[in-house]
């Protein structure tokens, strides 16, 4: 049999289009996911992970043994998740400076009828934004996106327009079902990404496959559903231009090393770990179990006499001796738990390891519910989390400001639409100055109250402004909040200057 022949036989049509490093790593991925749900057993006959109380009993042994699952996997990675995106992050969208610095610090300065309407732009950019956030739930989607990408080590998200409501979603998908394609000469030029998602249709698996590509400057997407031998099953869209230079899809990986994308090799280790803990965790269940339930030795007895033992509370046996002369002898052979001690040493480094791993600390921040630390103190209680937690910001940072810009540049390019949901001169008025900058923030308890007195005393110092304060805080139309505050203080000035004439 030729190679070609044996590879048809071994491999699938599907396997095949997609590749063997493509298909390693989807494989890879659905794994983790299912270490995730719980499934942290290997099935001896297939080799698959499945649940504990899957497992069949193991040859050659006279009871069942315990079957357990502590799943630190999903808590550790729900709980790095919430450092990442737990905080009320905010987005900031600051002026362009048109005037003369020299003239905006004088005390009569008004604005320029340019920096106006750069002050204008920017306000109405950041409000769409917020606005955007709130429509597409995003506090609740990053946290779930988050949780994906420590997991599969990529996410990704697809920004749509909706036709019917004029309105963009943002919809996070997993990253083993994204095949992207990128640019020979730049690995981080996307040129294709395909989204694939298994369906079950007419009682059988279908493959439905949705491709964005970029070609000759411009973007085309086609839709269709497949059957496993790669067949066309069904046409759902028909490959047609997006009218988009641009691939509506942003994608956010973990990179530890350079060239190295959607590989996470903390979650292996992180497996080790909790594989040792389920294992230690099943054995002392085990172990509990003989010794509250121990073996019961008959010596010298006729034969026969275990046959008749009843087991129950207050229950007693009557017993002879095999052979005249010889007294029976029954009794309980116990062990006494001296192993105590040695498994909660060996349990407590196990669990160490995977907060060394994770960089999480032992205690978590919903925990100090009790007062006396300061913001400095938090900050080296948690000093190797918050250190983790700004390295991935640095990767979900500039991608969600990529994310905002397409987004932008997608209602740009609908704004003549009939059914449009957003203020259309604010979005032509953007322009193409797609700057912004995500603010993150630290779910530690109290850490706004030390911010604010930090810049209370910067700007008390003349080292801040007060915009720049707001914009620090995270505070949403820093220019409305301003105009906001300068009118209350102007309303309290007239309202206690006893020369000020009220006329009704």
């Amino acid at each position: 049999m030729s190679a070609p022949d044996m590879d048809a036989l071994l491999f699938s049509p599907y396997q095949q289009a997609l590749g063997d490093e493509t298909w390693a790593r989807m494989q890879r991925q659905i794994r983790y996911y299912q270490y995730y749900e719980g499934k942290q057993h290997v099935d001896p006959r297939t080799g698959q992970l499945v649940k504990a109380t899957e497992l069949p009993r193991p040859a050659g042994l006279d009871y069942d043994p315990t079957r357990y699952a502590t799943n630190y996997f999903k808590a550790f990675i729900k709980r790095k998740a919430r450092w990442q995106m737990g905080g009320q992050h905010g987005i900031s969208v600051a002026p362009k400076q048109l005037d003369n610095v020299v003239d905006m610090v004088k005390p009569d300065y008004k604005p320029s009828e340019a920096q106006e309407a750069e002050n204008k732009r920017s306000e109405g950019y950041e409000k769409l934004l917020y606005k955007l956030w709130r429509e597409n739930k995003m506090r609740e989607k990053l946290l779930q996106a988050a949780r994906d990408r420590l997991i599969a080590g990529r996410v990704g998200c697809k920004i749509i327009f909706n036709a019917n409501t004029g309105r963009i979603k943002w919809v996070f998908r997993p990253d083993n079902e994204i095949v992207p394609v990128y640019s020979d000469d730049d690995f981080e030029e996307l040129i294709a990404v395909h989204f694939l998602n298994e369906k079950e249709i007419d009682g059988e698996v279908r493959i439905q496959k949705q491709t964005f590509s970029l070609e000759a400057g411009v973007c085309y997407l086609e839709e269709a559903i497949y059957n496993t031998d790669l067949s066309l099953y069904r046409t759902i869209t028909e490959k047609q231009s997006m009218e988009l230079d641009f691939i509506p899809v942003v994608l956010f990986p973990i990179t530890d090393l350079s060239g190295e994308n959607g590989i996470n090799t903390e979650v292996d280790d992180m497996k080790e770990q909790t594989d040792i803990l389920n294992t230690m965790n099943e054995d002392a269940i085990d172990s509990l179990k003989f010794e509250m339930f121990p073996m019961t030795a008959f010596m010298n007895v006729a034969p026969g006499t275990t046959d008749g033992v009843e087991i129950a509370p207050g229950a007693s046996v009557e017993a002879r001796g095999a052979n005249d002369g010889v007294s029976p002898d029954i009794k309980k052979i116990e062990s006494g738990f001296r192993w105590k001690e040695a498994f909660k040493d060996q349990y407590s480094r196990v669990k160490a390891s995977l907060h060394e791993i994770t960089g999480l600390p032992q205690i978590v921040p919903q925990e100090l519910n009790f007062g006396g630390l300061n913001g400095e103190a938090l900050h080296v209680l948690f000093h190797d989390i918050i250190q983790e937690t700004e390295k991935h910001w640095l990767s979900w940072g500039p991608r969600l400001e990529e994310l905002h810009e397409k987004t932008i540049r997608y209602l740009q390019a609908r704004v003549d639409r009939p059914t449009f949901a957003y203020d259309k001169e604010v979005v032509r008025a953007i322009g193409d100055d797609y700057d912004n900058e995500i603010k993150f923030v630290l779910p530690l308890p109290d850490n706004r109250k030390e911010l604010v007195e930090l810049l209370i005393e910067e700007t008390s110092a003349g080292f801040e402004s007060i915009a720049g304060a707001m914009n620090r805080l995270g505070v949403e139309n820093t220019n409305a909040k301003k105009m906001e505050v300068e009118n209350e203080r102007s309303a309290k000035r007239q309202a206690q200057d006893p020369y000020n004439e009220v006329t009704e």
